[in-house]
């Protein structure tokens, strides 16, 4: 297998503008070895041990009834939504159009569970509690908190509210989907468990913000969780130990979760940095928000990965923007994105944009939008 030049560039680089750190084999490992020195048992077939030892913590910060841990978060919200539909007789589920079982599941929920998606919104804004209800006969809907894919915009709580209440007044179930629900703490300025009461189920993801090396856990009602365990083992998932997920998910809930505040404010001071020189979508109310650069895909790759490899600090190759001409760049702002300054992270992003354009900085971008 041809190993890419973004793969070089970031083997290469020491610090990153993403994240807790480059996944490699042995640091995993040795992350994962010194967990286990803590203590713990392994599981069998994903009962008991470390596995029911994660699953009780999580659903203990979130006052859920009952909790699972999943392989994946693909498999966790598939089986949430096909148990929503088969309890209420319904085959609709309404999501945002950019929603990960839109965009990155290879129509799954219609292959294997005979659901019908209601995609609706803007492609690059917050879907609004009225376009989700304004869907007929649903059996849930999906909220994401936050919106990855439009730059980490999150529905503020009293919107979520009122989305729960007219959901259960219709009748129609609301799932979460917290990939990043960890990181929504600081700005929703309440427990998180606050959240997830709104909700009948919600999962979260065990490997981005906690920094894990793979897997989910979905909470809900005992009910729910009770079925999702036999769904689990039909997705087959029902592997013979699910250990080594929980091991990286209880360092995660130890040392992740308590420095959200501290990413958030470093995500904030970040993106005002860069908001100097390019464009930047939103003002970050959790570590995630996407810088806007002008340029066709190769060009863009081509000068970011330039300024990587020149700065030793990885900034990514961009991906598809929202617009013709715009290729974006997500930031996460985690533990390695602390060892970069704001002063830095613009001076660099300064350099990409001087590359692309000899105008440089935002009189290359069209309508900006700069909080």
């Amino acid at each position: 297998m041809e190993v890419s030049r973004a793969d070089e560039v970031s083997a290469a680089c020491p610090r990153r503008l993403y994240g807790h750190g480059r996944p490699t084999v042995s640091n995993v490992l040795a992350e994962l070895a010194d967990e286990a020195a803590r203590g713990g048992e392994p599981d069998r077939y994903g009962d008991g041990g470390l596995v029911a030892e994660v699953e009780e913590e999580v659903r203990a910060l979130f006052g859920a009834p009952a909790a699972v841990l999943m392989p994946s978060g693909v498999m966790a919200q598939q089986i949430a939504l096909r148990i929503h539909a088969d309890t209420r007789g319904r085959r609709t589920v309404a999501m945002h159009q950019t929603s990960h079982a839109v965009l990155h599941e290879e129509g799954t929920l219609a292959a294997l569970h005979g659901l019908t998606v209601a995609a609706v919104g803007g492609a690059c804004e917050l879907v609004t509690v009225d376009e989700l209800m304004a869907v007929p006969s649903t059996a849930a809907v999906l909220l994401e908190l936050p919106q990855r894919e439009t730059g980490g915009q999150l529905m503020p709580f009293a919107q979520v509210s009122r989305l729960s209440d007219l959901c259960r007044a219709a009748g129609t179930a609301l799932h979460l989907d917290g990939a990043r629900l960890w990181e929504c703490g600081p700005a929703y300025g309440r427990p998180l468990a606050d959240v997830v009461a709104l909700a009948d189920s919600t999962y979260v993801s065990l490997y981005k913000g906690l920094g894990g090396p793979e897997g989910a856990v979905l909470v809900g009602t005992e009910d729910l969780i009770e079925q999702a365990r036999v769904w689990r083992r039909r997705h087959g998932g029902m592997l013979p130990s699910l250990w080594p997920l929980a091991l990286g998910a209880r360092r995660g809930l130890r040392e992740h979760l308590p420095r959200m505040p501290e990413y958030v404010a470093h995500a904030q001071a970040l993106a005002a940095a860069i908001a100097s020189v390019a464009e930047v979508v939103e003002r970050p109310q959790t570590p995630l928000f996407h810088v806007l650069l002008p340029g066709s895909a190769e060009d863009v790759e081509t000068a970011m990965l330039d300024v990587s490899e020149s700065s030793g600090v990885y900034l990514g190759g961009g991906s598809p923007g929202p617009r013709p001409g715009v290729r974006k760049q997500e930031v996460y702002a985690g533990a390695a994105a602390l060892e970069v300054s704001p002063d830095e992270a613009r001076d660099l992003f300064a350099q990409v944009l001087a590359r692309l354009s000899p105008a440089g900085g935002l009189a290359a971008a069209e309508d900006p939008t700069i909080f």
